[in-house]
Order: C-alpha cells, then sequence, then structure tokens
C-alpha cells in the first residue's frame, strides 16, 4: 500500500516587533501585518523602556520603529537595540526626511529606512525583504543619496563626531595629539583599560577601525568649525 504523502511544512511567519508613539497608527499598521499569511506582529510598544523589553522578551525578527518617540531619541535608541539583538532587522519608518535623520540612521546600522507615506504592499514587501536578508531603504532616498554622496560623505562624518560626549570628544582629541592609551590614561587620571573601552565606543560611533582614522575626523570637523 502506498503511503501517502506528508504535508508541506509551513513556513514560519516572519515575527515583526512595531515600536511608535502614535497609537491609531500603529494600531491600523498592526492589524494590516496580522492579515499577511506569513507575517505576525508579536509586539508593540509607544517607547524605550517598553521597546526594550518587547525585543528581549519576543526576540522578533523585523523591528519596526519610527524615529521620533516622544522624549525618546528613536535613533540612539536604535544603537541600544543592535547591541541587545545584532540579529534583529531594524527598518526606520518615519515621517522624517532630513538629510541629518538619515545619516544617523546609517550610522547606527539601520536595515531600512522607509516614510511613513509609502504603501502598505511596499511596507509589507520591505518586510519580506528584510527577512530574506536584503536592506530596504526608501528609492527617493537612494536617489538623494546618490546625488550628493560626496556632500553626504563629510556630514556623516560631522555627525559621528558631534554625537560623541564630552569625554569622548577629549579622548578624540588626544589621540589626534598622538598620545598613547597610557599617556590618554595619565592625562585624563583614568585606567588604561577604561581609555580602551571609550575608543571603542568612539571608533563604534565613527563606523571606523583604526586610531588614526579618528585622528583625521577630528582634526578635519576643527578645520570645518574654524
Amino acid at each position: 500500500m502506498k503511503q501517502r504523502p506528508s504535508a508541506p511544512r509551513l513556513q514560519k511567519p516572519i515575527r515583526v516587533g512595531f515600536i511608535d508613539d502614535h497609537t491609531l497608527f500603529r494600531e491600523s499598521v498592526k492589524r494590516i501585518l496580522n492579515g499577511e499569511p506569513d507575517i505576525v506582529v508579536v509586539g508593540d510598544s509607544a517607547g524605550r523602556v517598553d521597546g526594550l523589553a518587547m525585543i528581549l522578551r519576543e526576540k522578533p525578527d523585523i523591528l519596526l520603529q519610527d524615529i521620533g518617540l516622544g522624549a525618546a531619541d528613536g535613533l540612539a535608541m536604535l544603537s541600544e537595540i543592535k547591541t541587545l539583538a545584532p540579529r534583529m532587522k531594524c527598518l526606520i519608518l518615519t515621517g522624517m526626511s532630513e538629510n541629518h535623520h538619515i545619516l544617523r540612521a546609517i550610522r547606527s546600522r539601520a536595515d531600512g529606512y522607509l516614510f511613513k507615506d509609502c504603501s502598505m504592499p511596499a511596507l509589507i514587501e520591505a518586510i519580506r525583504k528584510l527577512a530574506r536578508g536584503q536592506t530596504m531603504w526608501d528609492p527617493a532616498l537612494i536617489a538623494r543619496l546618490m546625488e550628493t554622496n560626496s556632500k553626504l560623505s563629510k556630514e556623516l562624518d560631522v555627525e559621528g563626531i558631534k554625537s560623541l560626549t564630552a569625554s569622548e570628544s577629549k579622548i578624540a582629541h588626544l589621540i589626534a595629539e598622538g598620545l598613547t592609551n597610557r599617556e590618554i590614561g595619565k592625562r585624563l587620571h583614568l585606567a588604561e583599560k577604561t581609555i580602551r573601552n571609550r575608543i571603542s565606543l568612539i571608533m563604534d560611533k565613527l563606523q571606523v577601525t583604526r586610531r588614526a582614522k579618528i585622528a583625521t575626523l577630528y582634526t578635519r570637523n576643527l578645520d570645518r568649525s574654524e
């Protein structure tokens, strides 16, 4: 007797988290996404604290997140999120189109950037592309980046330097002067290990891997401000 073929295994749905402080928008998008056969919204939040807790609890595959989250800085939060869940894909879904927001999203390692006036089919396709390991940036945004690549590159460097704290700026200044980690530690009365850790944070913010690049970007920014 022939065995009946086994039923095909259903693909696991794409697990989506959503952080947006506009309740009506969030609820509307969530309802539509949950109507898709391969997408499920596993958690949503209006702000930073609940959002981070939701990510740790539900471990979504994809996160939709706005930039403006009331008093919270959504892009600063994105850096936290990437540390907490490095394998999760993060799609910025916002109405903000200013260059400095886009630059910071790149710095914060966003996997995509769409405007809230995009169509629902476009958002759904973006989620599916991210789940397949692709990135998803708004086509109009890509055109702008290509047209102004040189200018944006310079702005990106400036934004990175401006994102440094006062303590990090002092360390970058001393690196530019040619001091070693030990010499910087003595100058700032900090342990050499602390200096190493802070330099790692500076490199992460500036998206560089060498001390010399920190010195170059810091010096270049000083030259522009004079």
